[in-house]
């Protein structure tokens, strides 16, 4: 009795050199920054390289009462340019900064742990960098529901990516330009909400600063981490065309926006190109 259990300790301990070598073999195939992965493994985490938008990235396990700015606080490695670290992990995780796991406000998410990348060099493959049917436009928006993402264009090139949220039953695919600018909006449906750095799409659909939990969740708008929601702000102009579209299909079924949002067709948006 006494010998199978020392063949079987030895058995797991075999196992576990073995796996030991597998992940920092596979750590070695990867471009990774060697530094971060080792300061990161003191996270609880499975110690599993996973490649997340064409990143190789680490899952840390948030618990409740967490956010990504809490985590990144305690990552010395992030101290050289703590919101540049803090938002690109915002950026993979289409989460908010500060939201909380299992908070009791609306600054909340359901997450359980993050994904952390491990090489900041590589710029997330969520959006085409270049569309050569918008080459010759100086600006334009695309939003990609499936992707729960943003990106500014300017002549047919990706200059900025950020996330989103979109409609939780929906939000409609179709082609707008900035119709107004309004840096403090307030929603005249929903409980006058706030509605920061507003940009009117179409009807009353808007993107605006608010609040992300990592997947769609808003009534119909497109929100934006607050900081981006200014940048986007400051960069779009009354007139920037764009399109939201959906090339990865919601997990949703039975989308219906009009219990959330009214649609209304404007002649601005047609025959954009």
């Amino acid at each position: 009795m006494r010998h199978e259990s020392r063949r079987g300790l030895s058995f797991g301990i075999i196992v576990a050199i073995l796996s030991s070598f597998s992940i920092a073999a596979f750590a070695e195939s990867v471009s990774i920054d060697r530094r971060l992965y080792s300061e990161l493994l003191k996270f609880p985490t499975d110690r599993e390289i996973v490649e997340v938008d064409g990143v190789p990235c680490l899952r840390i396990f948030l618990r409740k009462g967490q956010s990504i700015s809490y985590f990144c606080r305690f990552v010395k490695y992030f101290d050289r340019n703590f919101e540049f670290y803090r938002q690109r992990i915002a950026l993979i995780n289409r989460l908010e900064p500060m939201a909380v796991v299992d908070g009791p406000d609306s600054l909340s998410t359901e997450v359980e742990f993050i994904y952390v990348p491990l090489n900041y060099a590589i710029r997330p493959k969520i959006l085409p960098e270049r569309i050569g049917t918008i080459s010759q436009l100086p600006q334009f928006i695309l939003i990609d529901l499936g992707e729960q993402c943003l990106g500014l264009y300017e002549y047919g090139k990706l200059m900025h990516l950020f996330p989103i949220s979109s409609g939780r039953y929906g939000t409609p695919a179709r082609r707008f330009v900035i119709l107004s600018k309004e840096r403090n909006h307030y929603s005249t449906k929903y409980d006058n909400a706030w509605m920061p750095y507003s940009l009117r799409l179409f009807g009353n659909y808007f993107l605006h600063g608010g609040i992300l939990p990592s997947y769609a969740a808003s009534h119909g708008c497109i929100r934006l981490i607050y900081e981006n929601a200014i940048e986007v702000y400051n960069w779009a102009q009354v007139g920037t065309p764009g399109e939201i579209v959906n090339r990865t299909s919601l997990k949703e079924k039975d989308i219906d926006t009009k219990d959330d949002e009214e649609e209304e067709e404007d002649e601005d948006t047609k025959d954009l190109y």
